[in-house]
């Protein structure tokens, strides 16, 4: 099966690196316009099925491709991001100052999660569950996802066998695109964090920045 994995555009959170987990924030202007470009890279590719994560910043993200291609989306509720409770919506520097050493036991322990959160174990467990559900329906297809930062690191732990502790090492842009071959006994990735459809979008922003 081909599997491309997409991670939804930018918001307004990641722009000001706060924690967004499961809150259902909306794309902000820079994520309409790189969900476009997407679209734009990908219209002329074919897919099985396109399902997306049932949150508004993966949905907003994949709508524009799914007009282009004329097909429907499919939500699942398993492509959601991990939920991460009463930091949401808190920047790092907050949740460091309210929660003090509790950012480093959640990147460091799989059955840690802050009040109201989710621990990695239940996050692992459902992300892998949503791709076997998927190679079983669509053996030999192709397949795209449209999901969140924090399932790509996951994703690619399993699917390449290292440690969910590595997670942190893989770099997931907003509408970065990822592919694999995933076989019965195999998974090779075939790219990674591609981004290449954001170009004339980067330059914009640095031409912006310099006038």
């Amino acid at each position: 099966m081909r599997l491309v994995v997409v991670r939804h555009g930018a918001t307004a959170n990641n722009l000001a690196a706060q924690f967004t987990g499961q809150s259902d924030v909306p794309l902000s202007a820079l994520g309409e316009q790189q969900a476009l470009a997407l679209a734009a890279s990908l219209a002329n590719e074919r897919f099985d099925a396109l399902i997306s994560s049932d949150l508004q910043r993966a949905r907003a993200t994949l709508a524009p491709l799914a007009e282009l291609l004329e097909q429907p989306v499919r939500l699942d509720a398993a492509l959601r991001e991990i939920g991460v409770g009463v930091w949401e919506g808190q920047s790092g520097a907050a949740v460091r100052a309210q929660y003090p050493g509790a950012i480093e036991r959640w990147e460091s322990s799989e059955t840690y999660a802050p009040e109201g959160g989710e621990t990695v174990v239940a996050f692992r467990a459902r992300i892998v569950d949503a791709l076997e559900r998927t190679c079983r329906e669509f053996s030999g297809g192709s397949v795209l996802w449209m999901t969140h930062g924090g399932v790509l690191g996951v994703l690619l732990c399993h699917m390449l066998g290292m440690d969910i502790q590595r997670r942190w090492q893989f770099r997931r842009d907003n509408t970065a695109i990822f592919e694999f071959d995933v076989g019965a006994d195999y998974c090779i990735v075939m790219r990674a964090n591609d981004i290449t459809h954001l170009r004339d979008l980067n330059l914009a922003a640095e031409q912006a920045q310099v006038l």
